[in-house]
């Protein structure tokens, strides 16, 4: 068995408006030994509430010993007068060897009518005891459900790379580039998605097409006919004043749906605005 932990961290700030990437370890060492952790709002050099501009791949490369990092920038900029490159976006750390690693820039489509920024999705291929796993981690657009739209679009077009690869790899394999490159179809996909499961996007990532198919939801998979137990807005009334509800999930690709073990979402910190959870896989 392996457990993978997802969580959007929101810098480390928790609704107390202390950041403390501490206390996002603890919390989550407190609910497991993850094997493979995804953060989602992670910073490096970027400004936050406290007025400090701290480099986050450092200090969670330090917090978690053991840990690989993968960080994903959704941007790579330089301010006007600044000397330190600023940096946003999502992590993977991993105790498991990691065989290949991606980051995917997702689409942007541009409206001037709302606050917007880059988003990505970090992809890495970990090697378990008993196969390869491939894990996406992304956070997508809030203010536009066109742009979520279009990436969760984005995200399935990579599944679909993927596969084909998988089913149809280059007959000349060359050292180097060209050599053979580790990724696995079996795929997971975590993180926050700002969108609820009744949306459209939701179910352009779980439906079948002629085409392409669908992702699982491993919520439903193993508690069918049950809602999915919230994630956000539990603590922090003043970001999500609508309350209590799931936006952040775990999808599997349907080579995995009988390898989902179990999935616990932890409700009680509010370390951050949204909750951690972790999902097991089981060996077939």
């Amino acid at each position: 068995m392996i457990q993978l932990l997802s969580w959007n961290i929101q810098n480390g700030e928790g609704v107390d408006g202390v950041i403390s990437l501490e206390r996002i370890a603890d919390t989550i060492f407190n609910m497991s030994n993850p094997d493979v952790i995804c953060l989602q709002e992670v910073s490096r050099n970027c400004e936050l509430k406290d007025g400090t501009q701290p480099d986050q791949l450092k200090q969670l490369s330090s917090i978690f010993k053991g840990y690989t990092p993968f960080f994903g920038p959704a941007y790579n900029v330089l301010r006007p007068g600044e000397s330190e490159r600023e940096q946003f976006g999502n992590i993977i750390l991993s105790k498991l060897p990691v065989l290949s690693n991606f980051n995917h820039i997702l689409p942007q489509p541009v409206d001037s009518s709302f606050r917007h920024m880059p988003r990505q999705v970090t992809e890495v291929t970990v090697e378990t005891p008993f196969f390869p796993i491939c894990v996406m981690t992304t956070h997508l657009e809030y203010g536009s459900q066109k742009q979520r739209y279009a990436q969760v679009k984005r995200i399935l077009d990579i599944k679909d790379d993927i596969d084909q690869l998988s089913l149809n790899p280059a007959t000349v394999q060359e050292p180097g580039p060209y050599a053979k490159l580790e990724r696995s179809n079996k795929l997971i996909l975590c993180g926050d998605f700002n969108f609820e499961s009744e949306s459209k996007e939701y179910a352009l990532l779980t439906n079948n097409s002629q085409n392409q198919e669908g992702l699982i939801d491993a919520w439903s998979q193993i508690n069918p006919n049950t809602k999915h137990v919230p994630t956000c807005g539990i603590f922090d009334k003043k970001q999500w004043p609508d309350g209590a509800h799931c936006r952040d999930f775990t999808f599997v690709s349907s080579n995995l749906k009988s390898n989902i073990g179990s999935f616990v979402v932890n409700e009680e910190t509010d370390a951050s605005d949204h909750q951690p959870f972790f999902v097991s896989i089981l060996d077939d």
